[in-house]
């Protein structure tokens, strides 16, 4: 857990804030099995305060096209 948490503040640090998906797939290949959402979970509510992340959410198509606009006219 200790690998996983360097792994996330590192990627936080440098702007790049993972995904769960991308926790999932960090812990499954340092445990060399697959760990389910509710691992992952589990362990961001273990670490929450001491993790200082932010969630990459994926862009919203309306909030795409009004930053874009001039490149879908």
């Amino acid at each position: 857990e200790q690998e996983l948490y360097k792994f996330i503040v590192k990627l936080t640090k440098r702007g790049l804030p993972p995904t769960r998906q991308i926790v999932q797939n960090m812990a499954s290949k340092l445990a060399a099995e697959r760990v389910s959402d509710s691992w992952v979970t589990r362990f961001l509510d273990r670490h929450r305060d001491q993790l200082l992340y932010k969630w990459a959410n994926a862009i919203n198509a309306q909030r795409l096209y009004a930053d874009s606009s001039e490149k879908y006219i």
